[in-house]
């Protein structure tokens, strides 16, 4: 008889907000105690006509039990009558993925709207309002949404104010795609550029510097500089 009584207690972080990261864990630990096949199997019919025990069934049952017990001490009180009102350790996993299902497509629509929305404010530099884009970015990751980079560039581009609209428009209709560590160098420069208009006021407006900004550089040429001494 198998025996199902050794486990002393989920070795990783108990159940509270990262359902993916927890299932993983789960899963690999009923499999490593031989419980998994409680979560994906049913309980098989007895092939008894009297009243004699099974041994088929009397395994799953003693499978099933320590399995449910097993999801049930690895999650945070907030979610135990989820799983203390089934029967089956199966009908605990199932009932676990389909609230955490439900919150994460809940969060994903807050997140992808937050993105759509992206507008960098007023007293946010260039630097926290992309660690602000690749924070979303990263959430909707860890909910199974994950955002390339192009797009990522490209909404980040859309939030900007009216003084990067030089640089926005140059960048916009490039045939390539856009990297966006490289853009927000080119927008760092712009901003470095602003600052330093707000300090000495030189000539030149903020979009002149922000086309200078998006423009390749060209290599120095000695023969174009004339002497005067």
């Amino acid at each position: 008889m198998a025996d199902h009584g050794r486990y002393s207690g989920p070795r990783f972080a108990q159940l509270d907000d990262e359902y993916k990261v927890w299932a993983a864990y789960q899963r690999a630990q009923l499999k490593k105690e031989k419980l998994w096949a409680a979560v994906v199997t049913d309980r098989p019919a007895s092939s008894s006509d009297d009243k004699k025990s099974d041994p088929a069934v009397d395994a799953w049952d003693a499978m099933n039990e320590a399995a449910l017990a097993t999801i049930q001490m690895s999650i945070k009180p907030v979610h135990l009558n989820t799983v203390t009102s089934v029967d089956t350790a199966k009908e605990a996993w199932d009932a676990l993925k389909v609230m955490f299902e439900a919150r994460d497509n809940a969060k994903l629509l807050r997140l992808m709207d937050e993105l759509s929305s992206l507008k960098k404010g007023g007293d946010e530099n260039i630097i926290k309002f992309a660690s602000r884009a690749q924070m979303l970015r990263d959430e909707l990751a860890m909910v199974g949404n994950p955002v390339d980079d192009n797009t990522l560039a490209l909404r980040v581009l859309a939030g900007l104010p009216a003084e990067y609209g030089m640089l926005r428009t140059v960048l916009e209709n490039r045939d390539t795609k856009l990297v966006m560590s490289d853009m927000t160098a080119k927008l760092l420069q712009v901003e470095q550029r602003s600052i330093s208009v707000g300090i000495s006021k030189p000539s030149g407006s903020v979009k002149s510097q922000a086309f200078a900004a998006a423009a390749p550089k060209r290599p120095f040429d000695k023969m174009s500089v004339v002497c005067f001494y």
